[in-house]
């Protein structure tokens, strides 16, 4: 497929990579700031570790005693930890501790953040150009063509016979260090120093000097002491805590292995993706590549690029600079940042299923009791912020590879972010749950829930991917992309963080389930029942919610699109024009239908069962997508979805309204207005529970006859996500 070449420059969009390095620094404070509160609780409140053991002992057996009796038929409540049944010797939750450990860790940061940039200057014996008239006149002549406002001051490091340079320091004051071997090429080569130079001042201009040296400060000064606190807590917990629960903290300490392993390779794949958009801005300022060729090729100390296998891969995945051949490829292509990876993917699944992890245990990590309110405010603010995050921290990556390539490759990407979501968030889980004293129970729910959270990233990748087609041609016409983009990513996350947050406190539920609901069922089969008891409960405020954004930002973004008169085929795809007229791409006709279809299933000769007129419902659901989408405008699958909500929303509606008139004609019931509340509440749970398999059957048919096609010989036409 061509590359579609991003319109007003490349750096119209935003990259994502600030907001990965945002995430990358919130993961690391918030475990910072919750294990700092945890121990300082223990030495201000005195907190009774004794006490704190008995209290979960005692919901652990008063869960069991409840669990047994409701399973004789007793009716009985759930344990909800009130303190008549247990009393909890924990102290309340307030603002104190939290904010005195967050408040230490900013000053730490900023302290680190001021001096360190004088203690390297100090330490590596960095000297100011002096004596060098000529140089200081050509370096301060490339500063002021680039626009620069930040106060820069270039020193020189003699001692170092490579041609390199380094960018530092802190906001309002920055500094550029000049090699020994790099001020000796300024003597034969200017124009490999000059883009040497402007490659430095690129990261300058843009701003990756701060961002990147916070997050190395937060991960350098706090991560090595959190690993040893949680070695220590390893080596002391059969001790303290007894040998059944400690194993809730060799948990932890795993989950904090494979977070330090995941966020090294995401920091390496951000500072990567800064080289690359380091090369984009001087090929901006100097118009063209010529010069970063003629570097690359001249003076480049490693080779092209090549695939590497077992230790070679995991060395390249944890490069923070691209190698020349990577950024000699992404210059001929005018891509300033590789697609989405498998790696960078399931890091950033990670980081976010391991920070909703965090901000549900509150800032004490369990330390703390919490009132009802806090309890409500955690439950909150957990998975909308992992909405948001995941939503924004992928989403802006994929819409810059989309917009780049059309409709990018995403299966690596999706699969790597489901799966990075579902270790964390499964380990976090089992965190909680063995401090209760709960080994492996159901633990063959892992197979099926892994299943599902790696198709629900790909599905979500390439959703988004969609997203950004079909709203790109809006961020062309608009002075403000990422405006725009910003508030497209934010509104799919506010429809989305139910969804989210579901799938990520599943695992708890389940575990609850089988330890003390239906402790003889397998956990495979609990998975599969459990998950449509628990989404019988929530049609209306998870999958309705989801439905109705999975097909109406997508289809939004196409009618802007079209309405701002950019009426050119969508890459990929066919005529940008739909055929079908507007009541039928809401599917109202055949809802027409479906609510005569069902009047007469009902009022037959013939009795009929009433799960009947659903599956007329679904049946007519179906007929409308078909109906809707027979033509080659893109987005099909995401239209299919308007037009089965339309059609599921009116069937009910006329059923209802010919009932209650038929009614009212023959005297048996009272005649009102219509429709009535009662009405409008049944049409939205029949639309909530028939419009998600209506799809997927139209999904099937689709896929199944674009692969017949494709077996004859005949061209397919792509339906789009």
């Amino acid at each position: 497929m061509p590359r579609r070449p991003v319109p007003a420059g490349v750096f119209a969009l935003s990259s994502g990579t600030t907001v990965r390095f945002i995430l990358l620094i919130a993961a690391v404070a918030t475990l910072t700031v919750m294990t700092a509160t945890t121990f300082a609780a223990g030495a201000v409140h005195a907190v009774d570790l004794e006490g704190a053991q008995a209290f979960l002992e005692c919901l652990e057996r008063t869960s069991e005693e409840a669990a047994r009796r409701r399973a004789e038929g007793v009716a009985v409540p759930l344990p909800d930890g009130s303190p008549d049944a247990c009393p909890d010797p924990r102290p309340l939750a307030g603002l104190l501790l939290p904010g005195a450990a967050t408040v230490g860790l900013l000053v730490a940061l900023a302290v680190g953040y001021v001096a360190l940039p004088r203690w390297r200057v100090a330490r590596r014996g960095y000297q100011p150009l002096t004596g060098m008239p000529e140089l200081t006149a050509a370096v301060a002549g490339l500063l002021a063509g680039t626009g620069v406002r930040a106060r820069v001051t270039f020193l020189a490091d003699l001692l170092d016979p490579t041609v390199s340079a380094l960018a530092f320091g802190r906001a309002g004051r920055r500094q550029v260090v000049l090699s020994g071997g790099l001020i000796a090429l300024y003597g034969r080569d200017r124009a490999a120093f000059r883009v040497v130079v402007l490659h430095e001042l690129a990261h300058i201009r843009n701003r990756d000097i701060d961002i990147g040296f916070v997050t190395l400060i937060a991960w350098r000064t706090f991560g090595p002491p959190m690993l040893a606190v949680t070695a220590l807590a390893v080596l002391l917990a059969p001790a303290v805590v007894g040998a059944e629960r400690a194993a809730a903290i060799v948990a932890f300490a795993v989950l904090l292995g494979l977070m330090g392993l995941l966020v090294t390779l995401l920091s390496s794949a951000v500072l990567r993706s800064r080289e690359l958009y380091a090369d984009a801005r001087v090929r901006e300022w100097e118009g063209s590549a010529e010069g970063l060729r003629h570097l690359f090729t001249t003076y480049a100390a490693d080779g092209p690029v090549r695939r590497a296998g077992g230790r070679g891969r995991l060395a390249e995945l944890r490069r923070v600079h691209p190698t020349t051949g990577q950024r000699l490829l992404a210059l001929a292509q005018g891509r300033p940042q590789a697609p989405p990876g498998f790696w960078d993917m399931a890091a950033v699944g990670a980081a976010v299923a391991f920070l909703f992890y965090l901000l549900k245990l509150g800032p004490g990590g369990g330390t703390f009791r919490h009132t009802a309110s806090q309890t409500a405010w955690n439950e909150l603010t957990g998975p909308a912020s992992a909405a948001l995050l995941l939503l924004v921290a992928a989403g802006t990556v994929v819409w810059r590879a989309a917009a780049e390539d059309g409709m990018p490759r995403t299966r690596a990407a999706g699969l790597g972010l489901g799966l990075g979501v579902c270790v964390s968030n499964l380990l976090a889980t089992y965190v909680v749950w063995l401090g209760f004293g709960i080994g492996g129970a159901g633990l063959s729910y892992v197979l099926p829930y892994t299943a599902v959270m790696c198709l629900a990233g790909w599905g979500l990748v390439r959703w988004l991917a969609a997203v950004a087609v079909s709203w790109q041609p809006v961020l062309e016409a608009s002075g403000r992309p990422r405006l725009i983009l910003a508030a497209v990513l934010a509104g799919s996350a506010a429809g989305l963080f139910g969804p989210i947050g579901f799938l990520l406190k599943l695992p708890g539920l389940l575990i609850y389930g089988s330890a003390f609901v239906a402790p003889t069922m397998p956990g495979a089969v609990l998975f599969f029942w459990g998950s449509a008891q628990l989404l019988s409960d929530r049609l209306t405020t998870l999958l309705l919610p989801l439905v109705l954004t999975g097909a109406f930002v997508p289809v939004t973004g196409y009618a802007l699109a079209r309405r701002l008169a950019r009426r050119r085929p969508a890459l990929g795809f066919g005529p940008a024009l739909p055929t079908a007229g507007r009541m039928v791409r809401l599917g109202i006709p055949a809802g027409a239908v479906a609510a005569a279809a069902a009047v007469v299933v009902m009022l037959g000769p013939v009795p009929a069962a009433w799960w009947v007129v659903p599956v007329v419902f679904g049946l007519a659901q179906v007929g409308a997508a078909l109906w809707a989408t027979r033509d080659h405008a893109p987005l099909r699958l995401a239209r299919a979805m308007v037009a089965i909500l339309g059609c599921g929303a009116m069937a009910p509606l006329l059923l209802a309204a010919t009932v209650h008139a038929l009614s009212c004609s023959s005297g048996s019931g009272a005649c009102s207005p219509l429709p009535e509340m009662a009405h409008v509440r049944l049409a939205v749970l029949i639309m909530a529970l028939t419009s998600g398999p209506a799809w997927l059957v139209f999904a099937a048919l689709v896929t199944a006859t674009a692969a017949v096609r494709r077996r004859r010989g005949h061209s397919v036409r792509r339906a789009g996500p």
